[in-house]
């Protein structure tokens, strides 16, 4: 028999998938389960996110000229269409708030921050004009408000790993002015894009053939956008490659055909190599000198000039105050997505940079039946049932809620329809808030 009692409260720090799909998931579970469990079945959940506009990486991290995943938007939209659900945008966590202004406030915590923050490169600690991650370069070409343009004066730019980021910026500093027209950039971002220099991307592959993190598609969007051309030693690695899997054998034919003729525009794939050292006189970047990995051993030195490295080599998550966190892994630690009492975690700051949208949902569903398996083991006990708006407001802090979102991605819709485009993204933050009408 159900239990009386007053609604559930819950917070949830950060709006990206993860936290959507978390929060999605806990309503209609509690409906669900709640008889059963003898549990109160209402709820009200509060989402915090530091950025102007919610999404994570699907606003921010996917490539613009894949319009079909940022998609996903539309329906993280109906999710916060939901009574339930409150958004407090531009409220940040450490800075804002903290742990202890939450738990008293709150029946559980849900940390579903990500993995925002650029894998560590060997060679990308010191600050070398020309030397940056991915995600400061997908960041500015995605409009997120903080990130400043990079240098694009070079004919060549070197990008450091295999995977789908590392393609989706080779694919970007490679397109066609026009394709990318079609995109939501805003203009300045599109016409320094458009105005660039660089003729040929250099793609840096520890790995061997075999050990290819990529798609067929992925490819074939990359030919795209200029011929491929595979090193000599690439070539005869791919000459000994000998896939079983289907995926594989798609992924080998498409990297024996260089694509379209006649481009200016060339992706060069070097498989097994690595860059060993960074000339960078004045602390400006002029060349690297790339070696070939064989058994572990670096053979084979040869030299790129190129003032743009860009190193993609995976994402991890940003420690957060008063929470673990595991520094190899770059995850906040925790026990099926339970970090402490009351406190819980999901996402890729729970499990790391891996899976797609599918796996998120599976991995907030884990999270939200711990929760309810702690909730009918515990009770409710009392919390400060005040508004959170009272807490903000006291302490200065100016936010935006979800109707302020609605209110900017319909102005972002408006701004693409001169050109019949879904929307064009506000790149300013000061703009973002103004549109959104900060609290």
């Amino acid at each position: 028999m159900q239990e009386k009692g007053r609604e559930w409260k819950v917070a949830v720090v950060g709006a990206g998938p993860a936290g959507v799909y978390a929060s999605d998931i806990l309503i209609k579970r509690l409906k669900e389960k709640a008889p059963l469990l003898g549990l109160p079945a209402a709820v009200h959940i509060d989402v915090f996110e530091k950025n102007p506009a919610p999404y994570g990486l699907v606003r921010y991290g996917v490539a613009p000229d894949h319009p079909a995943i940022k998609s996903i938007s539309q329906a993280l939209d109906r999710v916060l269409e939901a009574k339930e659900i409150s958004l407090y945008c531009n409220v940040c966590y450490g800075k804002d708030m903290a742990l202890g202004d939450l738990l008293p406030r709150y029946d559980a915590l849900i940390f579903a921050t990500g993995a925002g923050e650029d894998g560590s490169w060997r060679l990308g600690q010191e600050k070398i004009e020309g030397v940056l991650g991915a995600g400061q370069i997908a960041g500015w070409y995605n409009s997120l408000p903080g990130f400043a343009p990079p240098l694009l004066n070079s004919r060549a730019a070197a990008v450091i790993g295999g995977g789908n980021t590392a393609l989706d910026v080779a694919r970007i500093l490679l397109q066609d002015p026009y394709t990318l027209s079609k995109t939501d950039m805003p203009y300045e971002v599109w016409s320094r894009l458009a105005s660039s220099r660089i003729e040929e991307v250099h793609i840096f592959i520890r790995r061997g053939v075999g050990g290819n993190k990529f798609s067929a598609q992925q490819i074939r969007q990359l030919k795209g956008c200029g011929r491929l051309i595979l090193d000599e030693f690439s070539k005869d690695s791919l000459k000994s490659f000998e896939p079983d899997e289907k995926a594989a054998k798609e992924v080998k034919n498409e990297l024996e055909s260089p694509g379209a003729e006649g481009s200016p525009k060339r992706a060069y794939m070097h498989f097994s190599s690595f860059v060993s050292a960074l000339f960078a006189p004045e602390g400006r970047l002029e060349a690297l000198e790339i070696s070939r990995n064989e058994g572990g051993e670096p053979k084979g030195a040869f030299c790129l000039k190129t003032r743009l490295c860009i190193s993609a080599v995976g994402w991890r998550s940003q420690k957060l105050p008063d929470l673990p966190f595991d520094g190899s892994k770059g995850i906040i630690p925790n026990e099926g997505g339970r970090i402490g009492r009351k406190v819980y975690v999901a996402g890729w700051a729970k499990r790391g940079s891996k899976g797609l949208i599918g796996a998120t949902k599976a991995d907030a569903s884990q999270t939200v039946d711990l929760i309810l398996s702690d909730w009918s083991q515990s009770g409710q006990g009392p919390i400060d049932a005040s508004p959170i708006e009272e807490f903000l407001k006291e302490r200065g802090i100016p936010f935006t809620n979800k109707e302020g979102w609605f209110l900017l991605e319909g102005y972002e819709a408006r701004l693409g329809k001169p050109d019949n485009k879904k929307s064009v993204k506000v790149g300013s933050a000061c703009e973002m808030k103004r549109i959104s009408g900060l609290a």
